[in-house]
């Protein structure tokens, strides 16, 4: 349950408060300083305490800044009145225009990061015992002992307090925030499974099919290529379910089993083998000896080699040759993805629009990824390997 009467967070509330500072204390100030200077208060005294009490409303407006070094000003300013005697009581630090140094007090411990709400409250407890000390050191004998030690409780009570409300207020304030923050995650779970739902209900479906009726047209065909074609359709088909599932498992945040494995460096083969038909041919070149990769930089070498793949097939005129090159190096590994541009390109828009994100993976592998474009395109990337144990 929060504290309304005291959650002076809220802008109205506070611009409220910086208001009756002005408005209230500060007249209340100048109306002291007469009367002071009715009983004989020297005009050095009067002009300190009059910049003093500027410093600390001057203070309650900078807190909408900067609540440290709003802090820093007040207590500068409460230490000066400490210093300044005042005809009846120990010192200025009971004027009125004093309680702007517990709204100061209060906004840095709400606001301010850790360890200044702490900070806050050494310097306000040491700078009453250092004001009640300058007090009882000039004491004539006018006071009675009982009323400074009266004086100093009041002030430990009302500064601990203040502190106490502030630092309740923030409590409720950052609990209030991670409710909020439960509640986001809640709705992106939620919203996670409806599309899990919507990919599995629509795209498996149709891919399944799809494979279904390749395996099917197998059948009936006599044609080695037709044959050859189709079966290489089925496989693409299944690979495509396969990582769909894995897509699945990310999207409903459950940890993936052995049969959808992310893909590595040894699908590389498969994944060129399976991607050339009569029209398109694909070729695997592979340099040095295979060195431990890291396991995103695996996979963004693989998904970088299919998309130079797709990229040329759905962008060029077939016939299309697409060669891929990996050089292994005793701390990097190489890949490059070239076309020969094949006929021209295609009426399907510019090429290379799903790079984005294969620059992406591969930045967050630790790679270095470029792209060449003249008659053809060639993607080259860089990836460091691992220490051999």
């Amino acid at each position: 349950m929060r504290i309304a009467t005291f959650d002076l967070d809220g802008t109205r509330q506070w611009r409220l408060l910086v208001l009756l500072s002005a408005v209230v204390l500060a007249p209340a100030t100048v109306l002291l300083m007469v009367a002071m200077n009715a009983a004989g208060s020297s005009l050095l005294d009067l002009a300190v305490i009059g910049a003093a009490a500027l410093g600390l409303h001057c203070a309650v407006f900078l807190t909408a800044r900067s609540a440290v070094a709003a802090f820093a000003v007040a207590s500068t300013a409460m230490l000066v009145l400490a210093f300044v005697p005042v005809p009846g009581w120990s010192s200025g630090i009971l004027l009125p225009s004093a309680l702007c140094f517990l709204l100061v007090l209060w906004r840095v411990v709400f606001d301010a990061p850790t360890p200044w709400p702490w900070i806050a409250l050494a310097v306000a407890l040491t700078g009453i015992a250092v004001a009640e000390a300058i007090g009882a050191s000039r004491a004539d004998g006018d006071l009675p002992p009982w009323m400074q030690t009266l004086e100093a409780t009041l002030l430990v009570t009302v500064a601990a307090v203040t502190w106490g409300v502030a630092w309740t207020a923030r409590m409720q304030n950052e609990r209030a925030a991670a409710d909020a923050q439960a509640a986001l995650d809640r709705a992106r779970r939620t919203e996670r499974a409806h599309i899990r739902r919507d990919l599995h209900d629509v795209i498996a479906h149709s891919i399944t099919l799809m494979v279904a009726q390749a395996e099917a047209a197998r059948v009936g065909t006599g044609e080695a290529h037709t044959d050859e074609s189709l079966a290489q359709l089925a496989e693409s088909g299944r690979s495509a379910l396969r990582g769909l599932r894995g897509m699945l498992r990310v999207l409903d945040a459950s940890p993936p089993d052995a049969s959808d494995v992310v893909p590595g460096i040894d699908a590389l083969d498969d994944l060129v083998a399976t991607a050339g038909t009569p029209l398109h041919r694909v070729s695997l070149t592979e340099n040095g000896t295979r060195q431990p990769l890291a396991a995103d930089a695996e996979v963004a070498l693989v998904r970088l080699t299919q998309e130079g793949i797709t990229n040329a097939f759905r962008h060029l005129e077939a016939p299309v040759s697409v060669e891929v090159t990996v050089d292994w190096h005793l701390d990097h590994v190489a890949v490059q993805v070239s076309d020969d541009g094949g006929r021209g390109p295609l009426r399907t828009g510019p090429p290379g629009t799903g790079l984005t994100g294969i620059s992406e993976r591969v930045a967050a592998a630790g790679g270095s990824f470029d792209i060449a474009t003249e008659s053809s395109w060639t993607l080259t990337a860089q990836f460091p390997v691992l220490d051999s144990p």
